[in-house]
């Protein structure tokens, strides 16, 4: 906090000093002190000083003087201290006038009173107050450098950041999701729950607008009017910005030492953000190894695979499940916007974020990693009864989507669910059979689905055909639906839409003429068509089961 006017008038030297007008400006900040007496002393100040002067290069014009003053004023001075006697009788009533209505002090001094013993004087007291701000600064730095040495974590800073300022605190990630909030006793808790409503309502903070505290970041919280306010610290590792510190102004504005611990609070949590940051890069890089080795077949399910899943926090020696979520279409997503690597980053922290939260609360020792856009859940059974784990794990998926339709509202997310398998030698199996039932799922255009292996059906096996010899599947695809497909194209039809109705009704004429509000005859005609393009009878079995096996090698092939 720097030193007031109204601190430096009580000085011994300033004793019979009087104040002629601005009082409720004592409260300026004075940088410096400096003996004024040229006309043009407006360029030469720069804000914040105070200035000393007996006009003697004015003295015989009153109109000069107040020009003097009023140029004093406009470049920002924090008062003007007057000796009259020599040069001029007394202060003229228009420069009284001008500090009254800018709330600018002037004040004048006794004639008696030299300017170098009032610099001497003020000049140490500017000097002795930088000195004991500095001691004050380095204080909380190190009291909050502390609560990190010593293992404290997001609630610690908060808590004592709050304690220094004696106002609540918010410590915030790069997405504004709430990490930690701390509220001293007595102080007003609606503001963080504005603060909260307004950053689901998506408002950000903006630079506070002062040159002097350019760093910061300001919104304010009332309905008109500066406060009450919130002030935001970013906090950037590297050049990154990973959170937010938060403290709130409620009537008055933060002070230099308040601003001093809300940056002090900052430093230490990109301390700690850097820290978490690569504990966190490290896990997942040893995970995503160890996952790429259990989907790739180096593991027999024997005590070494079993001991790095236990390292790794996860449970494989009793069998799992695997749960794999992943956003849709996320690389046309990031095309589209134009997403920097760091925006992308971002956005994929949050989801494996939020998709593990959500894992480990249903699921006990969980091994959750993520692999590109997907995060990859290998889930243990629950309590005794391995039937439990389908149903629990289903609940999980449906979970996990609201959580991520909550944190990424632009994307949606779909997920495969695998069989649970007893046998760790079968973990391999239950990812690929998740793996497949998420990408049949989307290979048939669905989005934001939850969908299990086993419901999957026979798309599981062409899935498995497609992925191995992909040119038997199309050979297929083109000997029964492909010249349905190319007729509807050229002809403006929609054959292979009555042939899906036709099989979806259970072969049935009447039904199928019903559900497409259309003709018998017409649906006749149509069948007929399609046994001439095809060369199969859609009324005998094994024709049926052809083109029914081609309208979905038809789906998987569309994506």
């Amino acid at each position: 906090m720097g030193l007031r006017v109204s601190e430096i008038l009580k000085l011994p030297i300033l004793a019979d000093a009087k104040v002629l007008a601005g009082r409720k400006g004592l409260q300026r900040e004075v940088t410096q002190v400096t003996v004024g007496e040229v006309p043009d002393i407006g360029d030469w100040l720069t804000g914040g000083e105070l200035v000393l002067s007996t006009f003697f290069a004015l003295d015989t014009n009153p109109e000069a003087r107040v020009e003097f003053t009023r140029k004093i004023v406009n470049a920002g001075a924090a008062g003007l201290l007057v000796k009259p006697g020599r040069f001029i009788k007394s202060v003229d009533p228009e420069i009284i006038s001008l500090g009254s209505r800018h709330n600018f002090p002037v004040v004048e001094i006794p004639p008696d009173v030299r300017w170098t013993h009032i610099i001497a004087e003020i000049s140490e007291k500017i000097v002795g107050e930088h000195l004991s701000l500095l001691k004050r600064s380095r204080d909380i730095h190190q009291r909050l450098l502390q609560v990190v040495i010593d293992g404290g974590g997001w609630q610690s800073i908060a808590d004592t950041t709050a304690e220094l300022l004696g106002r609540p605190v918010v410590l915030e990630d790069s997405f504004y999701e709430l990490l930690a909030a701390s509220i001293p006793e007595g102080t007003d808790t609606r503001l963080v729950s504005e603060l909260e409503a307004r950053r689901r309502g998506g408002q950000a903070p903006s630079a506070a607008g002062d040159r002097s505290r350019e760093r910061y970041l300001r919104m304010p919280l009332g309905e008109s009017g500066e406060h009450p306010a919130v002030i935001t610290v970013p906090v950037t590792v590297g050049r990154d910005v990973q959170g937010f510190v938060s403290s709130f102004e409620n009537g008055a504005p933060l002070n230099d030492l308040d601003l001093v611990a809300l940056e002090s609070a900052a430093t230490v949590a990109a301390v700690a953000m850097g820290r978490e940051r690569a504990r966190i890069e490290a896990e997942t890089r040893l995970r995503g190894d160890f996952v790429d080795d259990l989907v790739g077949g180096e593991f027999d399910g024997g005590p070494n695979m079993l001991q790095r899943a236990s390292f790794l926090g996860g449970d494989l020696s009793r069998g799992c499940l695997v749960l794999i979520a992943d956003i849709d279409a996320f690389g046309d997503y990031v095309k589209k916007r134009e997403l920097k690597e760091q925006e992308v980053q971002q956005i994929k922290n949050r989801f494996f974020k939020g998709v593990s939260q959500v894992v480990r609360s249903h699921h006990q020792r969980p091994l959750i990693t993520a692999k590109s856009d997907n995060v990859i859940a290998f889930l243990p059974p629950v309590g005794d009864d391995p039937r439990k784990l389908m149903s629990v794990a289903r609940s999980t998926a449906v979970l996990v989507r609201k959580t991520c339709l909550q944190l990424l509202p632009d994307l949606s997310v779909s997920i495969g669910l695998g069989r649970f398998h007893a046998q760790p030698a079968q973990t391999r199996r239950a990812y690929r059979e998740a793996q497949s039932a998420l990408q049949v799922s989307q290979r048939l255009g669905n989005t934001g689905a939850v969908v299990t292996f086993d419901d999957m059906g026979v798309y599981k096996l062409l899935l498995g055909a497609l992925e191995e010899d992909p040119d038997e599947v199309r050979d297929f695809y083109d000997e029964t639906i492909a010249r349905v497909e190319e007729y509807d194209r050229r002809h403006n039809t929609d054959l292979v839409g009555t042939l899906e109705a036709y099989l979806a009704n259970n072969r049935s004429v009447a039904a199928t003429a019903e559900a497409l509000y259309t003709h018998r005859h017409t649906i006749r005609y149509r069948l007929g068509r399609i046994n001439d393009l095809t060369g199969l009878d859609v009324h005998k079995s094994e024709d049926q089961e052809k083109l029914g096996f081609g309208l979905k090698a038809m789906r998987l092939l569309r994506r």
